[in-house]
Parts: structure tokens; C-alpha cells; sequence
């Protein structure tokens, strides 16, 4: 900020003096920094002090227990930087905005009880080889992203990090893993993450110091991994809860012989997502595929779930999972794979989870799942595949099944078999024409989606329905039903059903299906939303006295009837929304004893006096109102003189006080005054004679009768 002085104001030398600290002080002002934000967060003191230009120590509470000072202007950290802070446990210096930053001896000295520190995104970071000397309660170090080389691991600068459990060294200048001594003390490890580096191969000793280390992960994903089998296994000793080598570009050929190195190390959970190079995709043969031989190295390594997901297989053989006799879950989704050999999954004698979805399968055969009969597969996921037929005995044999998922297909009718566990069964966006067979594919199911279909009898539909007793979720929503010959006896026990996007005004505006609901004593859930309902049928929703949800928003209701909600004696929750109702009254929301939330967003209401019931009886039940995005309270359109918003408390209070409302009764009994003396007073239309105060009004109209009257104590003359 520059500060020009007048040439009078600063002509004397007092005023000179004056003008220039007065210009000091301007030019201090400005060169301030903003104070850091306090607040506590979970019960922690926080000071928010990122990206404000720091490049020393700001001023905080001595009590702040988690401090941000990422995005600044810190070139250095010195054991000086910190004043005391004993209370403080979290440090995060992340991505200073200077080049690079040195980190001195014992930095962090005065802040010995951090249990996190955030050292990432600085590109050029030098630590003193004492830099993190002291703080043996440090869990977190986030070093990622740092440029730093293989050094860090080798040069002990952790050697007092005693209570460390996880080591962030992602994205930096790795080429070689090998932890030194030290890393013996820190028997607390669990994470190590190493991804985005450069490391090639791991040799027999290299992880020595970390032998006899249970780690929950680690983490080699998007490095330069290959096999060297001859220098022997480098997790001798070590088990590993996930093992994480995603984004290597290898073959199946150095993927087998990493595995065959690693012969024996036990990994519960093992992660190969993104491996661009492992089989050749759809169309080309120019990479081969993974068979039996690729995982044959991993057959004792008692691998429980395996991940190769968003890759390029296009072919699954025969015996390709062979050497994983425990494993529980399979992840296959996101390749390209449209053929399954005979045999694929011979072998997962305890698979409970396989997932195909975002393939390219275009049938599924007899031979494609008949491996897994022996298992006790729970989960079957074939998503957003191309599936158009399933042969009538592919699903044949899989007793166990609890959970198919056949979403984004292309299916015309429910799939043949007979899954006698079968609790939930997806079948949403296909091209589904009616339900028939599906009480044999599945007579427990409990939850049914067949929604975004192409059904349109809700008559028939119901029946079919009706096989299955246990049924209690149903999706119907965004179908086209919109016929209903002869309603049958449908389920009983549903507790959520979805019949929204349908066309259900047309089948109850012609007077069918209006019993659908009747037994449905258990219900909780109903949504009727844009189904184009011009009128709610009088008995239609009676039946539902367990109901807490009814959504009737997006339909066409002009009005509602004062008995249209009788019987929801357990309603919590309605929504109107998007309707074309221009006024309400109390009376239909009076059985509704227990409404909680009432949703009267996107309407059209107009201004009306009478509407003042509806707002003490929803603040009398003190019921959550949704009416607008930006606030919790009704608005209305007054349409003359001109078109006008209004919120309702406003309107209501600013146009139908006591006096006023005499005004308006006298119009709603008595008509317009016939005097044109009283039609047109000192100039003024009725309308604006309206909202003059009632003793003028009366001066003006001089009318004891039009008083009388609009009082109700004189019946309207004719």
C-alpha cells in the first residue's frame, strides 16, 4: 500500500514526521498476515494456519493440539522454529511454497509429544541425518512425494522413531529397498508404503531387518518390479495382511517369476489392480494371458482375497486359479474378459465372493460357473456386462448363493435355476418384460430390484410377485406400468417398496388396482413419486398403518383432500414436493400425529390469508418443514397488481392482521361494494383500498351496512 501526502499537509516538519509514521503504519498493515483460524474440532484444539505466507512460527493458543501449516513459506525447521507446544500431537508442513526445505538437528524439539507429522509434497527436502531425534511417541510419517533417494532408508534417520506404525515414502527416488539396522527398533510397523518409486528388484537379504514383522500393508504398487528368483525370497520371515504390487508394468511371464521368489511368504490379501501388460485384451493376441502357472508360486501362501481388477484379460482357462485353495474373494471386474472356460475356478473350494462386473461376457454358459458347485460362493456379481441369455442351467448348482447381481445387462427375461438361498437378486436396468419363473429362481428372496425395466402390467406383475412370500424390499421404480387387467394376490410382507417413475395415475385414475396395498400391514417405505397422480384415490393408502415414509413429490395433486392421509398414524415423513398445489390447509396433515418431516419444496402456493392455519398448526407440531433450498419456511405468489414472491410468514403478517382480515371477509361475503362512491375512494381501486388501516376505510365508505356485513353480522343482501 503507497501513501501519498498532500504537499500542504506535510510543508512543516511536525507534519512531515507525522505523514511518514502514518505512512509506516499503513505500509505495516499491509504487509500483515492473516491470524490463523482456532477452533476445536472433535474435542481437539485446531489452528488452521495454511496457505497464509508464513515463513516463521505464527502465533497460536500454547494449548493447540493439532497444527496446519501446509502451503506456506517455510525454507527451514530448526529446533529454534517451535516454541513450546506440549499439548500439540498433530504437524502437518506439507508442500511449502519456497523450492525446498531444510529440516535442522533435533527440529522438532520442542514438540516432542507429535504422534503425526506431514513432511510430504516438498520436492527438494533435506534432513539433517538428527532431525527426527526425540520423538519416540511419532505413529505417522508422511514423507511422500520428498525426492529423496534410497538414503532415507539406509542412513538411520529413524532410528528413534520407536512408536512408529506407519512410513509414507511414496512418490519419491527409491531404486533399491533396504532398511537398515535401526529398523529393528521399530517393532511397532505396520503400513509401508512405497508406491511411485523406482525400486526393480528385492533381493534375499534386503528385507532383513524387518524379519519376524507382521505387516498390515505394503505397499510396491507403481514402481519397476520384476522376478529375480535367483537371489531368493525377501519376506523370509515377514507375513503380510496386504500385499499391494498394482501398476507394475509386467508380463505374465515376471509376474510369475516374482511370484515363484516369493514362494511361500504368507499374504492374506493380495492387490494386482491396473497391470496394463497382463493378457492381451479384447481382439489381440499379442500378450499372453494368466493361467495356472502364473500364481503357482503363491499356492502356500494361504492367500485369502485377490484383487486383478481394471486390467486387460480377455480369457480365463481352465485351472487359472488353482494354486489359491483358500482363497475367499475373487476380483476380476473392469477387464475385458467374454470367455470362461470350462474349469476356470476349479480349485476355490472356499470362494464366497466373485466379481465379473464391467466385463464383456455376452452369455453365460453351463461350463462358465460348474467348477464352482462345490464351493460356497454367497456372491455372485456380473454388473454391466453384455449378458442377453444365460443358459438355463448355468446357475445349476450353486446352493449357497445369497446374492446375485446382474445390473446393466441385457436380459429379456428372468434367468432359469433354482438358488434356494437366494436373499437378494438385482435385475435393474435390463429389458425385462414380466417376472414370470421368478419364484423359481429364487422362492426366499427378501430384496428384488427390477427396476428400470420394461414392465408394464402392474396386474400381472403383482401375481407373480406373490410367489415370493419372505419378500420384504421391492424396486419397481422407473418401469412403464401403466395397465392393470386383474390384480392378484401379491406379497405380504414387504417393509420398502419403490413404484416411483411409473405411470400409475392412469392405472388408478381409471379405477383399477386400487386395492394393491391391501395387507400390506407391515410397510414402512413407499415412494409414488412421478407417477403423474392428479388425485389420490380415497381408501388407496388406508391399509398402511406401519407406514413412516410416503413420497408423493413430482406428481400432478392440484389439492388435497382433508381424508387423503387418514389412516398414517405412523407417518414421520411425507414429501409434496413438485406439485401443483396453489393452497393448503391444515386439515389434511391433522391425523398425522407423529409426522416429523413434511417436504413442500418447488411449489406454487398463492398468497391467502387462510393459509394462516397451515403455518401455526406446523409451528404448533414443531415438524421439520422443507420449503426451499435456502431456508425452512413457505413462500407464495401474489399475482395482483403484479406477480410477486413472498415468504408466508412475511405475507401473513403484513396483509392478514385482525383489521384486515374484516377487508378481505367482507369480499369473500358481501362481494364488491356496490357504491361507486366505495368503488373508487379519494382515487383508489378496491385493491388498494384493501390495505388501508379499517377506521379509515370506514370514513371513506361510510357504509354501516358494508361494516356490518363484512363482520358477518349482516346477511348478504341480494
Amino acid at each position: 500500500m503507497r501513501m501519498i501526502c498532500p504537499r500542504r499537509t506535510c510543508s512543516g516538519s511536525p507534519k512531515v514526521v507525522v505523514c511518514l509514521a502514518l505512512a509506516l503504519l499503513l505500509g505495516q498493515a499491509a504487509e500483515a498476515l492473516p491470524r490463523c483460524h482456532q477452533a476445536t474440532v472433535n474435542s481437539l484444539r485446531v489452528a488452521d494456519c495454511q496457505a497464509q505466507r508464513h515463513n516463521s512460527f505464527p502465533e497460536v493458543d500454547p494449548s493447540v493440539q493439532v497444527l496446519f501449516l501446509n502451503f506456506n513459506a517455510f525454507s527451514s525447521v530448526v529446533s529454534s522454529s517451535f516454541p513450546a507446544l506440549r499439548s500439540l500431537l498433530v504437524l502437518s508442513l506439507g508442500k511449502q511454497l519456497v523450492g525446498s526445505l531444510f529440516v535442522g538437528e533435533r527440529a522438532f524439539r520442542n514438540v516432542p509429544g507429535i504422534t503425526f507429522l506431514d513432511l510430504g509434497g516438498n520436492l527438494n527436502l533435506t534432513l539433517h541425518p538428527d532431525a527426527l531425534r526425540g520423538l519416540s511417541k511419532l505413529e505417522v510419517l508422511l514423507l511422500d512425494a520428498n525426492g529423496l533417494d534410497e538414503g532415507i532408508l539406509e542412513e538411520g534417520y529413524f532410528r528413534d522413531l520407536v512408536s512408529l506404525k506407519r512410513l509414507d515414502l511414496s512418490g519419491n527416488r527409491l531404486h533399491q529397498l533396504k532398511p537398515d539396522a535401526t529398523f529393528q527398533g521399530l517393532r511397532n510397523l505396520k503400513t509401508l508404503q512405497l508406491k511411485l518409486n523406482q525400486i526393480s528388484a528385492i533381493c534375499g537379504d534386503d528385507l532383513r531387518n524387518l524379519q519376524g514383522r507382521h505387516l498390515d500393508v505394503l505397499d510396491l504398487s507403481s514402481n519397476r518390479l520384476v522376478g529375480a528368483p535367483s537371489c531368493g525370497n525377501p519376506f523370509l520371515g515377514i507375513t503380510l495382511r496386504m500385499l499391494d504390487v498394482s501398476s507394475n508394468a509386467w508380463n505374465a511371464e515376471k509376474v510369475e517369476q516374482f511370484f515363484t521368489q516369493i514362494n511361500g511368504t504368507e499374504i492374506l490379501n493380495l492387490r494386482m489392480q491396473h497391470s496394463g501388460a497382463l493378457g492381451s485384451g479384447f481382439g489381440f493376441r499379442n500378450l499372453k494371458g494368466i493361467s495356472a502357472s502364473t500364481f503357482a508360486g503363491l499356492r502356500h501362501s494361504g492367500v485369502s482375497s485377490l484383487d486383478i481388477s481394471n486390467g486387460f484379460l480377455s480369457e480365463l482357462v481352465s485351472s487359472t486359479f488353482s494354486a489359491f485353495p483358500d482363497l475367499n474373494v475373487l476380483l476380476l471386474r473392469s477387464n475385458q474378459i467374454g470367455q470362461i472356460q470350462d474349469g476356470a475356478f476349479a480349485g476355490l473350494k472356499k470362494l464366497l465372493v466373485l466379481d465379473l462386473s464391467g466385463n464383456l461376457l455376452g452369455a453365460l454358459y453351463e461350463e462358465s460357473l460348474r467348477a464352482l458347485r462345490s464351493s460356497p460362493l454367497q456372491h455372485l456379481l456380473l454388473t454391466s456386462n453384455h449378458l442377453g441369455a444365460i443358459q438355463h442351467n448355468a446357475l445349476q448348482g450353486l446352493d449357497s448363493l445369497e446374492t446375485l447381481d446382474l445390473e446393466d445387462n441385457a436380459l429379456s427375461k428372468i434367468p432359469m435355476g433354482n438358488l434356494p438361498s437366494l436373499l437378494r437378486l438385482t435385475l435393474r436396468r435390463n429389458r425385462i418384460r414380466d417376472a414370470w419363473g421368478i419364484e423359481r429362481i429364487g422362492k426366499n428372496l427378501t430384496h428384488l430390484d427390477l427396476s428400470s425395466n420394461r414392465l408394464m402390467d402392474l396386474g400381472s406383475l403383482w401375481g407373480q410377485l406373490g410367489g415370493l412370500p419372505d419378500l420384504r424390499s421391492l424396486n419397481l421404480s422407473g418401469n412403464g406400468l401403466e395397465q392393470c387387467f386383474w390384480l392378484k394376490e401379491g406379497p405380504r410382507r414387504l417393509r420398502e417398496m419403490d413404484l416411483s417413475h411409473n405411470n400409475l395415475g392412469k392405472v388408478w385414475g381409471s379405477k383399477r388396482c386400487l386395492n394393491i396395498f391391501q395387507g400390506l400391514e407391515e410397510l414402512v417405505g413407499l415412494n409414488l413419486s412421478s407417477n403423474r397422480i392428479r388425485s389420490v384415490p380415497r381408501h388407496l393408502l388406508q391399509p398402511l398403518p406401519s407406514l413412516q415414509r410416503l413420497d408423493l413429490s413430482d406428481n400432478l395433486l392440484h389439492r388435497l383432500p382433508e381424508w387423503v392421509f387418514r389412516g398414517l398414524t405412523s407417518l414421520l415423513d411425507l414429501r409434496l414436493s413438485g406439485n401443483p398445489l396453489v393452497t393448503l390447509s391444515p386439515s389434511p396433515f391433522q391425523p398425522l400425529e407423529r409426522l416429523r418431516t413434511l417436504d413442500l419444496r418447488d411449489l406454487s402456493l398463492l398468497c391467502d390469508c387462510e393459509m394462516s392455519d397451515l403455518q401455526r398448526w406446523y409451528q404448533e407440531r414443531k415438524a421439520t418443514l422443507k420449503a426451499s433450498a435456502m431456508e425452512a419456511t413457505l413462500s407464495c405468489l401474489r399475482t395482483h397488481p403484479t406477480f410477486q414472491w413472498f415468504s408466508l410468514p412475511y405475507f401473513l403478517e403484513s396483509h392478514c392482521s385482525k383489521s384486515l382480515q374484516i377487508l378481505y371477509t367482507y369480499r369473500s361475503i358481501c362481494g364488491n361494494p356496490r357504491p361507486r362512491r366505495e368503488q373508487r375512494v379519494m382515487g383508489q381501486n378496491w385493491e388498494t383500498s384493501l390495505s388501508v388501516s379499517p377506521p379509515l376505510w370506514q370514513m371513506r365508505c361510510r357504509s354501516k351496512e358494508t361494516i356490518l356485513c363484512s363482520m358477518g353480522l349482516l346477511a348478504r343482501q341480494e
